[in-house]
C-alpha cells in the first residue's frame, strides 16, 4: 500500500471517530518520538510514510480495544514511567491508594530490620514506587513475587530503569519466601502488599475495556477472593512460624469488603481491620494488623 505523506492535522482528521483524540495524539507522538505537546503545537508537521503506516496500525489496534499502554509500551504510575506489555496488568490510579497508605505507615516507623514483600507484583509498580519515595530506602529490604516469569522480566526491567534494589522471586504468593532458606525474616518487621486478581469471571466478561489484559492477573475463583484466602493462610503460617506480626495491605473491589473481612477474621481472628477508600469514596484498600 503506497501511502502518501500526511501532516499531523490530516492524520488526526482521518483517525477513526471512536478513538479518543487524546489517545490519537499520544500514539502519533509515540511513533514520531516526540512529546504530545509537539503534536498539538505542530499540526503541519509532515509524517513520513513509514511512520504513517505504523500510526494507522496502532489506530486500528486501539479501535479494537487494545489498551493504550500496550501500544506505547509505557504507563505512568505514582509519577513514574513504567514499561508495560501484554504480560502484566496496566497499573491503575486506584492502586496508588495502596502505595500511599503503605508509605504513610513506613514514614512513621524506624525501618531497621524492616522487610516489605509485594505479592503478585506484575510490572513492579507497587514496590518500585515505594522504594523511589521512601527516604530511608537503604534501611528497607524489598522483595517481590509473581507466578508469571514474563511479568517478573518486566518488573526487573522497571527496577533497573528506576535504579532500585528489589529481589524478585518466581512462585505462588509467599511460597518463594517461605521455602527459601536464604530469607531470614524471623527478626524482621514484615510488611506485605498485594494487588492480586480479585475480579469474578462475570465481572471480567462484562467489562470490554479489560479483555486484552492477562486474565490470570484479573480473575480469581470464590467470588474473586481465592488468592487472598490462600495468602491469608500463608500469612498465618509465617506469623506462627517466625512469631511475627505483619502489617498487610490488600487492594480489593469495593463490593468485597464484607467477604474479605470475614476471611480475615477466619484465619487471623485477633487481627485489626481498617478500610481505606479511594478518591471516588469506594472501599479500596484493606489494612490488616496483628
Amino acid at each position: 500500500m503506497n501511502l502518501k505523506k500526511l501532516t499531523i492535522r490530516q492524520l488526526l482528521q482521518r483517525k477513526p471517530g471512536i478513538i479518543d483524540p487524546f489517545d490519537a495524539e499520544l500514539l502519533i507522538a509515540h511513533v514520531i518520538d516526540k512529546p504530545r505537546e509537539f503534536v498539538i503545537t505542530r499540526p503541519d508537521f509532515v509524517i513520513r510514510r513509514s511512520e504513517n503506516r505504523k500510526i494507522k496500525k496502532l489506530f486500528k489496534k486501539r479501535m479494537c480495544g487494545v489498551p493504550l499502554a500496550y501500544l506505547t509500551g509505557h504507563k505512568e504510575f505514582f509519577g513514574l514511567d513504567f514499561v508495560v506489555n501484554k504480560h502484566v496488568l496496566v497499573p491503575r490510579p486506584e492502586t496508588e491508594i495502596l502505595v500511599t497508605t503503605a508509605l504513610e505507615h513506613l514514614s512513621t516507623e524506624p525501618l531497621k530490620n524492616t522487610m516489605l514483600i509485594d505479592v503478585g507484583t506484575g510490572s513492579g509498580c507497587i514496590p518500585i514506587s515505594i522504594a523511589k519515595t521512601i527516604k530511608q530506602f537503604n534501611n528497607l529490604t524489598i522483595s517481590a513475587t509473581d507466578i508469571s516469569r514474563q511479568a517478573l522480566t518486566v518488573a526487573k526491567h522497571n527496577a533497573q530503569k528506576h535504579n532500585v534494589d528489589i529481589t524478585f522471586l518466581h512462585g505462588n504468593l509467599l511460597e518463594p519466601i517461605i521455602k527459601n532458606s536464604k530469607f531470614e525474616i524471623r527478626n524482621s518487621k514484615l510488611i506485605v502488599t498485594a494487588n492480586l486478581p480479585y475480579l469474578t469471571q462475570e465481572q471480567f466478561q462484562n467489562e470490554p475495556s479489560i479483555q486484552h489484559e492477562p486474565k490470570s492477573a484479573l480473575v480469581a475463583k470464590k467470588g474473586g477472593l481465592e488468592l487472598y484466602e490462600k495468602l491469608l493462610k500463608q500469612i498465618l503460617q509465617i506469623s506462627k512460624t517466625y512469631n511475627l506480626k505483619p502489617i498487610t495491605y490488600f487492594e480489593i473491589d469495593p463490593s468485597q469488603t464484607h467477604e474479605i473481612s470475614k476471611l480475615i477474621k477466619t484465619y487471623l481472628p485477633n487481627s485489626t481491620i481498617e478500610i481505606q477508600k479511594d478518591l471516588a469514596g469506594h472501599d479500596r484498600v484493606v489494612i490488616i494488623g496483628l
